[in-house]
């Protein structure tokens, strides 16, 4: 007799059994389906008489194996899970979770909580009737021969489930960890709206400006200078000094072009400020947003939402008052407009998942219709457009040669609408919840806008420094009400002309 362990399992087998790496390839893949033969020792050939209770002896390996699946199929358990409606979204989840692992992508923040051969057991009783097609089922456990095939098909029929199943994470997760930010979220969209477009028209008529330089002493000299401005409490500036001493502000360029300001962790455990600077004034705007953060990050963690909300008000304030002692205030306008900038490029990324969010929780799952008409819709709005251009062109004696240019072309709606599903699901697979990451730099710039905007003097600084050091305890409604900033995120009155 020869003897090979399978995980738990021994099998034990003699000469007349000449498949014996096709049963230990099958035991391997499907180990949920023997885990009532762990630590036990499995006899396949020719029975030995023996007293050991712990070895089962068969016959026919593959008629053990169904008959073992017919049992699987008949547990309670089993048919109240392939019974759940979103079975099929969650299965579909976990395998792209898989496949993104497997192709060496080690960012991936969705869980990986289901083990292969359950994940496809379950995949394929749903691909297979289980009635009608025991027999594939059988085939495709014992060598998963149909695998490419059966991932085509779950992406095909369930890629808008699982869009939607996704969207009730990201949803379930905004209710229970910032309740405040969900209920304010059509408003808030709303809101991103009007500011973006705003931003975007203003961008063509800025220009750029030479940013004046700014040595260290002068830096630091400044920042004092600011810290009594604002009604600082005096254990801020021992705060700097000891960040100072301890060597925890890193000034450092950049090597690639990009803002890496922030507060961080360092390998020694340390939390520290790194600043990117380039030697202008820009980094002072941008030491006084990560000062801020740390200070915020004194006490107990603030909710998400919040989290920049400190900051970009004090970087507000830092440029105010950098122009209060003479810097040019283009030049601090346009500090603060690259910035902005960043806020409406985060809004660009953000923008189709928010509005799904919104779209999801009013009126219920997305259907690939409901995303194919806005596309039909804008095509032939752009179109339409075009078309009452080259009429008044033609008027004015200026024909339009370009006939391509009044068509209306065949795009494949379902094509890009499918594509764009698929992309976001990606980004959801390989984020996880933080795909959702930024939103907070949004929320923030409105709140600190519409406090700027009141104009409370001393009232509001002294407010900020209590909301800085006890952001933990506020959420945003919390904020408004403290503020009395109650309309910030009320949709602006759209103009009848």
């Amino acid at each position: 007799m020869s003897y090979i362990q399978v995980g738990d399992i021994k099998l034990q087998y003699d000469e007349t059994v000449v498949n014996i790496n096709r049963i230990v390839g099958i035991i391997k893949s499907n180990q949920y389906l023997f885990k009532d033969y762990n630590e036990k020792i499995i006899s396949i050939g020719t029975p030995v008489l023996s007293e050991n209770d712990n070895i089962v002896y068969i016959d026919d390996f593959d008629k053990f194996f169904d008959d073992l699946l017919k049992m699987l199929l008949e547990d309670n358990d089993v048919i109240s899970s392939l019974n759940h409606p979103d079975l099929l979204p969650a299965l579909y989840t976990q395998l792209l979770v898989k496949k993104a692992i497997q192709s060496g992508n080690t960012v991936v923040m969705l869980d990986n909580n289901i083990s292969d051969d359950m994940l496809w057991f379950m995949i394929a009783c749903k691909f297979f009737d289980c009635k009608t097609k025991f027999s594939e089922l059988s085939d495709f456990l014992k060598y998963r021969n149909a695998s490419e095939r059966i991932f085509d098909w779950l992406k095909e029929n369930q890629r808008f489930n699982t869009y939607n199943y996704l969207l009730k994470i990201a949803s379930n997760y905004l209710k229970e960890y910032d309740l405040s930010f969900f209920d304010n979220l059509n408003e808030i969209v709303s809101k991103m709206n009007d500011e973006s477009m705003a931003l975007v028209l203003s961008l063509p008529n800025e220009s750029d400006y030479d940013l004046p330089k700014i040595s260290l002493e002068n830096f630091e000299k400044i920042f004092f200078d600011f810290l009594n401005s604002i009604r600082a409490p005096e254990q801020w500036t021992n705060l700097y000094i000891k960040l100072k001493s301890e060597k925890r502000i890193l000034f450092e360029e950049s090597i690639d072009g990009l803002e890496h300001s922030a507060v961080f962790e360092d390998v020694d455990g340390i939390r520290k400020i790194r600043v990117t600077t380039d030697g202008t004034i820009k980094c002072f705007v941008s030491f006084v947003h990560e000062f801020m953060h740390y200070v915020s990050l004194q006490g107990d963690i603030p909710p998400f939402s919040l989290f920049e909300f400190p900051p970009i008000y004090y970087e507000r304030i830092a440029a105010n008052y950098l122009i209060s002692i003479g810097y040019n205030e283009n030049i601090i306008k346009q500090v603060i407009r690259d910035r902005n900038q960043n806020n409406f490029d985060i809004y660009s990324s953000l923008c189709g998942l928010l509005l799904d969010i919104c779209r999801y929780n009013k009126k219920g799952p997305i259907t690939r219709e409901d995303k194919i008409e806005p596309f039909k819709k804008s095509m032939e709005i752009i179109y339409e457009t075009r078309r009452n251009l080259a009429k008044i062109w033609e008027e004015a004696g200026v024909p339009v040669e370009d006939l391509e240019f009044l068509a209306m072309p065949n795009y494949n709606y379902g094509e890009l609408v499918d594509k764009e599903c698929d992309e976001n699901i990606s980004r959801f697979i390989k984020s996880g919840l933080l795909v959702l990451n930024g939103y907070q730099y949004l929320t923030d710039s409105y709140l600190a806008s519409s406090i700027l905007e009141k104009q409370d003097g001393d009232n509001t600084l002294d407010k900020m420094i209590f909301v800085t050091e006890h952001l933990a305890d506020f959420n945003i409604e919390k904020i408004i009400n403290y503020f009395g900033i109650d309309n910030t995120f009320a949709p602006k009155p759209r103009s009848l002309k």
